[in-house]
């Protein structure tokens, strides 16, 4: 049998791919407009957007320096490559979606190649890759909560009211040289702490 690990003991980690910081204020702008048309329960704090590679869960702490590690030595074997961001989509009932999203499009193999190389270095060390197929993307808010439904139409109309410049900004492609081993905390403004970056 497992111990039990107490919180004290342990960080609820995840790897991602972190947002450009350029981007990060495109897209928190967006999200400023969309929000007042459309209530979600929660909009993604700027500083946390990310693209996940792989959620890892509750890990005991005595596990981190091994976890970061063998994530090192596997960014040995990555090269940079480029995306851009994408379209606007949501998880969920059309009508209530459980989340809102942004896609990406880009060097995708590249991207798919180094989820899998993640989920290949973490599961020797005990973590468990997801059933569910990989679909890279961004969230920016959880859980619908208007009066009236959700009308995808809606917002595609209020994305093309961003000017030219921005709309260019926000597809700009760029480039990913490394990717970020995340903690969260809980209740926490923004809610996910960097605990190592690494670089390829």
């Amino acid at each position: 049998m497992d111990a039990i690990v107490s919180d004290k003991d342990s960080e609820r980690l995840f790897i991602g791919v972190k947002l450009p910081s350029e981007l990060r204020q495109v897209v928190a702008n967006e999200c400023s407009k969309l929000s007042q048309e459309y209530h979600f329960a929660k909009w993604t704090h700027p500083e946390d957007y990310h693209i996940t590679l792989q959620f890892l869960g509750d890990t005991p702490k005595k596990k981190i320096p091994d976890l970061i590690m063998a994530l090192k030595q596997m960014s040995e074997q990555c090269r940079p490559f480029k995306l851009s961001l994408d379209k606007w989509n949501t998880f969920g009932l059309p009508k209530a979606p459980r989340v809102l999203w942004v896609g990406v499009s880009g060097e995708l193999e590249e991207l798919n190649l180094l989820a899998a190389r993640v989920h290949a270095t973490t599961l020797p060390l005990g973590f468990s890759a997801e059933s569910r197929e990989y679909k890279p993307h961004l969230t920016v808010a959880r859980k619908f909560r208007g009066n009236i439904s959700f009308d995808d139409k809606l917002l595609e109309k209020l994305l093309k009211l961003d000017g030219e410049k921005r709309s260019e900004i926000f597809h700009r492609d760029w480039t990913i040289d490394s990717f970020v081993l995340y903690a969260t905390r809980m209740y926490a403004i923004p809610m996910y702490e960097i605990i190592e970056n690494i670089t390829f």
